[in-house]
């Protein structure tokens, strides 16, 4: 049988503590020496304590003291790993309480409830490592973005939906560059971001903030395909229908679900209509709501945009997509910021910034 867990802890300890040089595990149990027999070998961040409650009776433990809480010097290490796969998120918020300025690590977080058997396959319902087909890579998605075949599909999208002034400038401007440049031109923006991956790998679960009139929708429902996107595709939508926003109109729930019918897409979205920063951290609760695509386009501002990245990029799939809007936007020019402080320690995100194309454009592809 395959140990596939001292693969795991091996793989998570070097992305979730790779600029660490010594760390303290909270717990001295059974995991934590079976941790140590994984990680000791693998190089990396260093255990120099180990902090548990029984420290008067342990004392020790494979050549690394043991503390109480209490007595634990935060400047001694640079991180608290919880070392523990049965009562882990019960021990992280003791191990915050205890040492409130301290980095508290988990190792098993996103996962169904263990304790998990140390050696044997993998089980049933957990990510792992992709291989080349279950996590399609940036590199991929955006060599189709950049073909004229999907412009030209965007194009027959929005043709057939109600005008509009921005995306019939944004089509002319396609036009005129095709004519101009050929089959030699390219050029990503959100939209055919969202076009080439969903195209490229029919998603079936897809979140966005800030829809507005349903351009993006209509794009994600048209790159599946209208057969297949009304029996594969569950679509959740939230914004909150601001009126005259950024100077156009925001109709509302009842024009989007017009708008997705005139591509033939008739399956029923959830609208959540409210704010992302209330509606979507009770949405998204305990994890279990996965999303294969997702589009963050809603709160503009500083904390807004922070707050929505934060809350939805954790409920990406293996292989999903997070797409980011307006990065380099002229009334908006610290969203690339943003972007960057959010993405910092996504350590299981590939990611792209493209800051020359229109009002720019960010996404990150979950590959682990």
């Amino acid at each position: 049988m395959t140990n596939f867990w001292a693969y795991y802890i091996r793989e998570v300890w070097a992305n979730r503590l790779g600029d660490c040089a010594r760390v303290a595990l909270f717990g001295a149990g059974e995991h934590s020496g079976w941790l140590l027999d994984a990680v000791d070998s693998a190089g990396g961040a260093e255990v120099v304590v180990l902090i548990d409650d029984r420290a008067e009776q342990i004392r020790e433990f494979k050549g690394r003291p043991v503390v109480t809480p209490d007595k634990a010097d935060p400047s001694g290490f640079d991180a608290v790993v919880i070392s523990s796969d049965a009562n882990e998120a019960k021990l992280f918020e003791r191990a915050r309480q205890c040492l409130p300025n301290t980095r508290v690590v988990r190792l098993y977080d996103g996962l169904p409830s263990g304790p998990y058997e140390k050696h044997g396959d993998l089980p049933a319902g957990i990510d792992t490592v992709a291989s080349p087909a279950e996590a399609i890579n940036l590199d991929t998605v955006v060599a189709v973005a950049r073909e004229v075949e999907t412009k030209e599909g965007l194009m027959e999208i929005f043709s057939k939906l109600d005008p509009d002034l921005f995306f019939d400038r944004l089509v002319q401007g396609y036009r005129r560059a095709i004519e101009r440049y050929g089959r030699r031109w390219r050029y990503v923006d959100l939209w055919s971001l969202l076009y080439a991956y969903a195209s490229v790998t029919r998603p079936q679960r897809y979140l966005e903030i800030g829809t507005r009139r349903g351009h993006s929708l209509a794009v994600v429902c048209g790159a599946v395909g209208v057969e297949a996107a009304a029996t594969e595709l569950e679509v959740v939508a939230c914004d909150l229908w601001v009126e005259n926003y950024a100077g156009s109109d925001n109709p509302g729930p009842q024009f989007v679900t017009e708008q997705l019918a005139r591509i033939g897409y008739t399956r029923s979205v959830r609208f959540l209509s409210g704010s992302s920063h209330e509606l979507l951290p009770e949405f998204l609760r305990g994890g279990a709501e996965k999303f294969d695509l997702i589009t963050v386009d809603g709160d503009h501002s500083r904390d807004g945009a922070l707050a929505d990245l934060n809350t939805v990029a954790g409920a990406l799939r293996l292989g999903g997509l997070l797409a980011f809007d307006d990065i380099n936007h002229p009334q908006h020019p610290y969203l690339y910021e943003v972007w960057n402080t959010a993405m910092a320690n996504r350590r299981e995100l590939e990611t792209l910034v493209n800051r020359r194309d229109g009002t720019g454009i960010a996404a990150g592809i979950r590959f682990r």
